[in-house]
C-alpha cells in the first residue's frame, strides 16, 4: 500500500496500492473480504456516491504491464468477487461490456438505495454474479483505466450553493469545450468542518493539470469573495503530472522530470 485517505464527511476509504498482478488480486480480495466484513450499507451514509461497501476497484498500468493486461485482470476479480462473496459485478471503462457503462457515474447513479429496490435488470442487469444487490454491501464496480487525479479544493465558507456553481461551471466548460478537459466536479458539503469542496478527478492529466483546476477555483470563488481554505490530493500521482502542474503554476518553461535529480538517481 502507498497511500490510503479517509474522511469522514465523504464517509468513504481510498486505498491505493501497486504490485505485480498476482499480488494486485490477492490484495483486492483481501480487501473486499474486509469490507463486507465490516460494512453495512444499510447504515451507512456520506457525501460521496457508491454503490456498495467496496465501491470501485480501479486497475491502472503503471509499468510493465499493458491495459489489455489490466482488463484480463480485472475480469479475473471481478468474478471472483461475484463467485466468491456473492456481490453482482458491473465492469467500467475500458473493461466495459457495454458503452453506456464506461462512464462510472453511469453506473452510480442511484447509488445503493437503488440497487437494493428489487431485481437488478434491463440497463442494471450486472454482467457477472446474482441478480439481486447483496443486502449490506450492495454492488462493487471494476474496470481498467488509465491514470487520473483525485483532487478537490476545499473554500472558507459553508456556502454550498456556490461550491455547487463553480463544480457545474468546470462541468459547462469541459462539455463546451472551454478548457477543464477531462475534469468531473462535484460539490461537497463537509459539515464536520463547517466548509465545502469542490471535488473533481481529473482523467486527462495531459490536458488539464491540479493547478488548472486549483486556478479556477480559486478564481470564481474570489469573485464571490471567498478564499480558498486548502487543496487536497486523494491517492497518488505520477512525477510528471506534478512536474507539469508545479511548472504551469509558476510559468517555468522548459522544465520537465528530466531538470530533477531524483530522476537520474533511479
Amino acid at each position: 500500500m502507498i497511500d490510503s485517505s479517509l474522511d469522514p464527511d465523504h464517509n468513504r476509504s481510498v486505498i491505493t496500492f501497486i504490485g505485480d498482478p498476482d499480488s494486485i488480486r490477492k490484495s483486492a480480495l483481501a480487501g473486499v473480504g474486509k469490507a463486507v466484513e465490516l460494512i453495512d450499507m444499510r447504515s451507512h451514509h456520506g457525501a460521496h456516491p457508491r454503490v456498495g461497501a467496496v465501491d470501485v476497484i480501479p486497475i491502472v498500468p503503471i509499468r510493465n504491464v499493458t491495459m489489455q493486461d489490466c482488463v484480463d485482470l480485472s475480469c479475473e476479480i471481478g468474478a471472483a468477487i461475484a463467485d466468491e462473496f456473492r456481490i453482482p459485478v458491473y465492469f467500467y471503462e475500458e473493461s466495459a461490456n457495454a458503452e453506456h457503462r464506461r462512464n462510472l457515474a453511469n453506473i452510480r447513479r442511484g447509488g445503493y438505495e437503488k440497487l437494493v429496490k428489487g431485481r437488478l435488470d434491463r440497463d442494471r442487469t450486472p454482467d457477472l454474479g446474482p441478480d439481486i444487490a447483496h443486502p449490506t454491501a450492495g454492488a462493487t464496480i471494476i474496470g481498467a483505466r488509465g491514470p487520473l487525479i483525485a483532487f478537490n479544493v476545499d473554500l472558507r465558507t459553508s456556502d454550498f450553493a456556490l461550491a455547487q456553481r463553480i463544480a457545474a461551471e468546470i462541468r459547462r466548460c469541459r462539455d463546451e469545450g472551454r478548457g477543464m478537459a477531462g475534469v468531473k466536479a462535484m460539490a461537497v458539503d463537509l459539515v464536520s468542518r463547517g466548509i465545502v469542496q469542490v471535488s473533481t478527478n481529473i482523467t486527462q492529466p495531459d490536458k488539464t493539470t491540479m493547478y488548472d483546476v486549483y486556478d479556477f477555483v480559486r478564481g470564481r470563488a474570489e469573485k464571490a469573495g471567498v478564499e480558498i481554505e486548502r487543496s487536497e490530493l486523494i491517492g497518488a500521482v505520477r512525477l510528471d503530472d506534478t512536474v507539469r502542474s508545479a511548472a504551469e503554476s509558476m510559468k517555468l518553461e522548459g522544465f520537465d522530470e528530466t531538470r530533477i535529480v531524483d530522476w537520474w538517481l533511479e
